[in-house]
């Protein structure tokens, strides 16, 4: 059942420290490279379709409401995943911990799109630069995951993060069973895709005949500029 209070404020406490470590100085702009401060990335290009999904896990799959697809928020942690075990320093055995969680109250009223693969909602919320495209979403609810290279996926963690540690913030659209597309934000800490800085990468999915589909990715882009 609950957790033991414990456990909570020790939950809590890492949930504060991976906030800090990935927003604290973030411009939330992608700025061009700097020579020497990119950290390999061995990524394949990105396909249509992930085959499989991963479980979700427990402590996460009791918030998700009614309106919540269980297979995107599946689906995303698949992509994550895929995205986490190309990262050098992950090879590398340095931990990588994940918050992920729900957001219901994204940037409105605006008409900004992210115009890859048919377009999508630009996925900007008000946190951080609030009130303008460059927001932070804010989470209705968040979760503490963190990335276990093999087998491959998100597992509940023995011990919370530290403020060095590797992290992502990662903000889904709630009511998903309302609606055929989804644009996931993600904010990827300092020594994840580069030593010195922070990197916002999207992703747009959407449900074709039940099943979510990756369609659009930043990951691979250096800069992206809403229109």
């Amino acid at each position: 059942m609950g957790r033991a209070a414990g456990g909570q404020v020790g939950e809590d406490a890492g949930r504060m420290w991976l906030r800090k470590a990935v927003t604290e100085g973030a411009t939330l702009l992608i700025r061009p490279q700097k020579s020497g401060c990119s950290l390999a990335y061995d990524g394949s290009g990105m396909t249509d379709q992930l085959q499989g999904s991963l479980a979700l896990p427990v402590t996460l799959k009791d918030r998700l409401s009614a309106e919540d697809d269980p297979a995107l928020w599946e689906q995303v942690l698949k992509i994550l995943a895929e995205d986490a075990s190309a990262l050098k320093a992950v090879a590398d055995g340095s931990r990588l911990f994940a918050e992920v969680g729900a957001c219901s109250h994204w940037l409105r009223p605006h008409q900004t799109r992210w115009t890859a693969a048919g377009g999508f909602a630009w996925p900007s919320g008000y946190g951080g630069a609030g009130f303008s495209r460059t927001g932070l979403p804010l989470f209705d609810w968040s979760v503490i995951l963190q990335f276990n290279p093999a087998p491959r996926g998100w597992v509940i963690p023995e011990q919370s993060p530290t403020r060095h540690s590797m992290s992502v913030l990662v903000a889904v659209p709630s009511r998903t069973t309302r609606h055929l597309q989804a644009a996931v934000h993600t904010l990827w800490s300092r020594r994840t895709f580069y030593a010195k800085r922070e990197r916002r990468v999207l992703y747009g999915l959407r449900n074709l005949n039940g099943v979510w589909e990756l369609k659009a990715s930043t990951r691979d882009r250096e800069r992206i500029d809403p229109v």
